[in-house]
């Protein structure tokens, strides 16, 4: 009789805090924790992640109050990172079973920008040695605090994969439902990125593009006190002519494809950091800009990209009740490249994106000054938001030409002595008088003299 054996398979803490925070950035981290704030104000308010990302298609019936808008602030120094917001904070019951874990159970569906139940424990690994985190809703709250060099050395069993938290009172006000997470004891890498000095501005312009379309819309966001201002697409349109547009849905996902001419700048000129391919999930964009094979470029029919593309926009926008279903990666900054929806919407992208590039390369010869061809595109586009450009079918990019009036005058010449034309300029008194007013001054008298003026 043989004897059955199990192998161990457990999880390691050493494992889950070093490895599983080497491929992050600091930047991602941040911006994990602000899709942490972001699902609070979606808990509170009772909306839906899919209705905002749909909303991006509809004109604002009112103008919101910036007062009225929750707010996000993120707090950054050698000695301490910060994260603290008034978005509605995390009820009690899900701290308890679900925010702590590492991944959700099967079946598990929840529409928010927390896909994988991985982001909030990576971030805070990836920061620093110590937390402490406070959350408030209406109804009640928590607290706890963490060491986590202690807490990893204790792994002898499931049951240390625990985190203690403190029940505390609800919030006052719906304006003091929030979350605060402070962590301290930062790690080398951290600290010597926050010294550089660069940390600001890039994870400015990370929040900026990533949240571009919850900026000053839904939420605020404040780095160490500067408001961070939306990075809006710089999309237009032909004048006289469409856009290409295509709506679909594949496996529970609504896609919308729009591909288009970029907005110029003030001097005429495409700027080539902003064009190439948008990829928004659920209002979350995940590529920006970009320019390379993960969107189709230099995959046929796809060329390569070209700065005579310059001017080219495309927009993808994938959104669902479940988040599992998007195409992104666990950081939620890159595509998963294997994913079939993805895929399939790559192969429409590509016929989209071709009468533009077609259209572009026309205006292009090889050697050809680019600014006034530019300046000529300019002024046959008009800016127009996403929710502009949707059409309720679907269509493909064309510019259509228009036909100039015809010329109402023609040139006229003929031959005359020399002689006589010296006798009307002495009969005029225009000793200086040229030829060509001359011939415009007879013309005019004979129509004059025959009344046929």
């Amino acid at each position: 009789m043989t004897t059955k054996l199990v192998a161990k398979a457990y999880p390691r803490k050493n494992f889950f805090v070093q490895m599983f925070t080497k491929d992050i950035s600091l930047e991602d981290c941040v911006l994990d924790l602000i899709d942490n704030s972001v699902d609070g104000f979606i808990r509170s308010r009772g909306v839906r992640l899919s209705e905002i990302a749909s909303g991006i298609w509809e004109k604002q019936k009112k103008k919101i109050r910036v007062a009225e808008l929750p707010s996000i602030h993120v707090t950054l120094t050698d000695t301490t990172f910060e994260i603290r917001d008034n978005c509605g904070g995390i009820d009690l019951n899900h701290a308890l079973e679900e925010v702590f874990n590492f991944g959700h159970p099967i079946g598990w569906t929840s529409e928010s920008l927390g896909v994988y139940g991985i982001g909030l424990k990576r971030a805070l690994f990836k920061l620093g040695n110590h937390f402490a985190m406070s959350s408030q809703t209406r109804k009640n709250g928590f607290r706890c605090e963490l060491d986590v060099a202690e807490w990893v050395k204790k792994d002898e069993s499931p049951d240390d994969w625990t985190i203690p938290i403190v029940e505390q009172r609800a919030a006052s006000s719906p304006a003091s439902a929030g979350t605060k997470i402070l962590v301290d004891r930062l790690h080398d890498e951290v600290k010597m990125r926050i010294k550089s000095g660069t940390v600001e501005s890039s994870l400015c312009k990370s929040i900026s593009t990533t949240f571009s379309f919850f900026l000053e819309r839904y939420v605020r966001i404040f780095v160490n006190g500067q408001r961070v201002d939306p990075s809006l697409i710089p999309t237009s349109k032909p004048s006289r002519g469409s856009v290409s547009f295509e709506r679909f849905s594949d496996d529970g996902v609504q896609i919308r494809i729009l591909a288009t001419l970029a907005k110029t700048g003030e001097d005429g000129r495409y700027d080539q950091t902003r064009s190439g391919w948008y990829v928004i999930c659920n209002g979350r964009a995940v590529l920006s800009a970009d320019k390379g094979e993960i969107t189709g470029w230099g995959i046929s029919p796809m060329p390569l990209y070209h700065t005579q593309f310059g001017g080219f926009l495309g927009l993808v926008f994938f959104e669902s009740t479940d988040p599992m279903k998007m195409p992104w990666t666990t950081t939620k900054r890159s595509l998963n490249r294997e994913s079939a929806i993805y895929l399939r919407a790559r192969n429409r992208m590509a016929m989209a994106a071709r009468p533009v590039l077609a259209f572009m390369r026309s205006k292009y010869s090889a050697d050809f000054d680019t600014a006034p061809v530019e300046r000529e595109l300019a002024r046959n586009t008009v800016e127009a938001t996403p929710a502009q450009l949707a059409t309720t079918k679907n269509v493909q990019f064309a510019v259509l030409k228009t036909t100039p009036p015809p010329n109402p005058t023609t040139r006229v010449q003929y031959y005359a002595l020399v002689s006589d034309l010296e006798k009307i300029r002495k009969h005029l008194n225009r000793g200086r008088m040229s030829a060509v007013a001359i011939g415009e001054h007879t013309f005019n008298y004979f129509l004059d003299q025959e009344g046929l003026k």
